[in-house]
């Protein structure tokens, strides 16, 4: 089987959740059902660059395996980084977009012919962070500097056929109630991780190699062994 990777914060972590009626790393391994394994590695409330022993341990985790059989990650980066400066999580753009450019290039480093999907932080609700049980109520964030961490990663550049981006603030911010797509204004619920999905569906099926049409399923069809 293919390994796609994921890497990232709570966003990821949480995603699993049966109760959200929708699981963004479910539905991405139904996509590449009997080709690929999803392997979630979110750390929910790390930054970017505490994320460097994550990007480590995952390469000692995965590097042994045939050059051909880790096929994408997913990173998805920013979203504790855009605290505010008062607070332990905050990361400074500048050194964020260090982090994005240093794990993209270690990524290209030890995996050769894997594929990078870049996402970007989603847009806030302070309504509902106002509302939810969380410690800062909000007070920690703000639209406009969450929306200076998506610009910097949007700037990224590189050959599209390895690096890619999806504006997952824009995505969501277009559709003005962004608190009907979290649980508590920062986290997404089942409907912003199916918009998620769909967003990165679109992306796939539109990339050579990584499409799960391009990849082989793993053992013939039953009528074979019939």
């Amino acid at each position: 089987y293919k390994k796609v990777v994921l890497i990232g914060d709570s966003q990821f972590e949480l995603s699993w959740n049966p109760e959200l009626e929708f699981c963004f790393p479910a539905a991405l391994a139904n996509y590449y059902g009997r080709r690929a394994d999803i392997l979630n590695r979110g750390l929910s409330g790390y930054n970017s660059t505490w994320m460097r022993s994550q990007l480590d341990r995952i390469i000692l985790e995965l590097k042994h395996y045939d050059e051909d059989v880790v096929l994408l990650f997913i990173l998805w980066l920013g979203t504790n980084d855009s605290c505010l400066e008062f607070t332990e999580h905050h990361v400074p753009v500048p050194e964020f977009e260090a982090n994005v450019r240093t794990y993209v290039g270690e990524i290209k480093r030890y995996f050769a012919n894997a594929r990078i999907l870049l996402v970007s932080p989603a847009p806030i609700s302070k309504t509902g962070l106002a509302a939810s049980t969380m410690r800062t109520k909000g007070a920690d964030r703000t639209q406009a500097a969450t929306k200076e961490y998506v610009d910097a990663l949007l700037k990224y550049s590189d050959d599209e056929n390895v690096v890619r981006k999806i504006d997952l603030f824009s995505e969501l911010d277009a559709a003005l109630k962004i608190a009907k797509f979290t649980v508590d204004g920062l986290h997404l619920n089942g409907c912003g991780y199916r918009v998620l999905f769909n967003s990165v569906k679109r992306t796939l099926d539109n990339w050579d190699s990584v499409r799960a049409s391009d990849i082989e399923g793993v053992e013939p069809s039953w009528s074979e062994k019939a």
